[in-house]
């Protein structure tokens, strides 16, 4: 045993690691492996990372970022699937893994089996209950539709749309199949909701359609993160996924669901035809409505007509009350008038002449008193201002120019009759006016001694 020992080659670690790495990868370099995927983990790097497991064992996998996109479907945890890669060595921790290439689910039944699932678990969240279901409008003005570009589902939609009711449909291409599908219809559904910031008029109605296919191809109208950006929506969204049998979570969630893409173009819009003759026919049922009801209206008036009295007749039955009533109103009036006379000539004569003789003189001697007193006053009040106008008369007197005149003085004008008061203004042979007291005046040149 010792011998054999000291017989064997020494390895260090890194050699004893390089040549385990090679005699796995020369062994098992393209494997597929069906297995349950356990733990996944998706950091920021783009890789996944994940646990392949069956009852009793576990091998590490990895999916680089590169290859992610390029899988039949992304990984989820307790799906059953069949992974191709090649298995290799981490010999800085003595671990092996596989790379996987590529993932496809391990037949039908464990697809169906996590449909289920996450069916059940979208279900009691409450995403599918009809009281969140949108109404679809009846005429839009615009369709949004999501799908492949190419293919024969939007020529199909686009078709049916302009044979019923030509509208404005905006396409926004997307991949229906494939693991960046999902990704893709739920940017275009947040791209039509952005559509009103960018001023550009977003859609009334959103149609997300493909074609048939199995449900490998379908998978990724199973998305959950898609289910959920449909329930978010607020435009109403019409799903045609597959043909009539092809049922997907998308299906449940949307606000209504067409079993084909042609007939989602049919549910979006209505027969522009049909519209018109229904408006055209409606129009007439309205017309004839409104007619039949004024005839009617007519002959219900003419009949009350008819049956009313006439105003002649009215008028005159009225005149005759009135009549009446006057002449028992004139007859009662003059007899109340001859009552009342009576009662105040009955009332006078009760009354005492020597009583309105006395009345009279006492009347009298307080009018000739009052009249005796009114005199006096006034002839006080005369003599008062006969005064004072005397008084005043004779201050005017005083102070008038006419006064100054008759002591001698008198007053000299220019010939524009502007009195004169300083000699050094007149010039040679001026003219002037001197007036004296009486109005006595005298007209004069002036002359200036040299």
């Amino acid at each position: 045993m010792n011998d054999n020992i000291i017989n064997n080659l020494e390895y260090t670690v890194s050699e004893l690691s390089n040549s385990i790495k090679r005699i796995i990868e020369d062994n098992f370099d393209y494997i597929r492996i069906k297995a349950e995927i356990g733990r996944v983990s998706k950091p920021n790097s783009g890789h996944i990372y994940l646990d392949l497991k069956d009852d009793a064992s576990v091998i590490s996998g990895i999916v680089w970022k590169g290859n992610v996109n390029k899988l039949d479907i992304l990984p989820e945890e307790g799906l059953e699937v069949v992974c191709t890669g090649k298995v290799t060595t981490y010999s800085g921790q003595s671990k092996y893994q596989i790379i996987i290439e590529n993932m496809e689910p391990a037949g039908i039944g464990a697809l169906m089996a996590l449909l289920e699932k996450r069916k059940d678990k979208l279900l009691k969240e409450g995403l599918f209950d009809d009281d969140y279901k949108k109404n679809i409008p009846f005429l839009p003005r615009r369709i949004g539709v999501i799908t492949s570009p190419t293919g024969a589902v939007i020529r199909d939609i686009l078709h049916r749309i302009h044979d019923r009711f030509p509208v404005n449909v905006t396409v926004w291409p997307v991949k229906v199949q494939g693991e960046s599908s999902s990704e893709e219809v739920i940017d275009a559904i947040e791209g039509f909701h952005l559509l009103e910031q960018s001023n550009l008029e977003k859609p009334d109605v959103i149609i997300i359609a493909r074609g048939g296919g199995s449900i490998e191809d379908l998978w990724g109208f199973n998305d959950e993160n898609l289910v959920r950006k449909v329930f978010e929506s607020k435009i109403p969204i019409i799903s045609a996924i597959g043909h009539e049998t092809d049922i997907m979570l998308i299906d449940l969630v949307a606000d209504l669901r067409a079993p084909t893409p042609t007939a989602a173009a049919e549910m979006a819009v209505p027969v522009r035809k049909d519209l018109l003759a229904s408006t055209k026919d409606l129009f007439e049922r309205i017309k004839n409505y409104i007619n039949n009801r004024l005839d009617y209206e007519i002959r219900s008036l003419m009949l009350i007509d008819k049956a009313l009295p006439k105003l002649d007749t009215l008028l005159k039955n009225y005149n005759l009350r009135f009549n009446k009533t006057s002449s028992i109103l004139t007859i009662s009036l003059i007899s109340m008038v001859k009552s009342y006379k009576d009662t105040f000539l009955r009332r006078v004569g009760h009354l005492k002449v020597n009583n309105l003789i006395r009345n009279f003189d006492k009347s009298k001697d307080i009018y000739l008193n009052a009249s005796d007193k009114l005199l006096k006053s006034a002839s006080n009040i005369i003599d008062i201002k006969i005064n004072s106008l005397q008084l005043q008369s004779g201050m005017l007197d005083v102070l008038s120019y006419n006064s100054v005149l008759k002591r001698g003085f008198a007053v000299i004008k220019d010939k524009n009759s502007k009195i004169v008061t300083n000699s050094k203004k007149l010039k040679m042979n001026d003219e002037l006016m001197i007036n004296f007291y009486k109005n006595d005046k005298i007209k004069v040149s002036l002359k200036k001694d040299k």
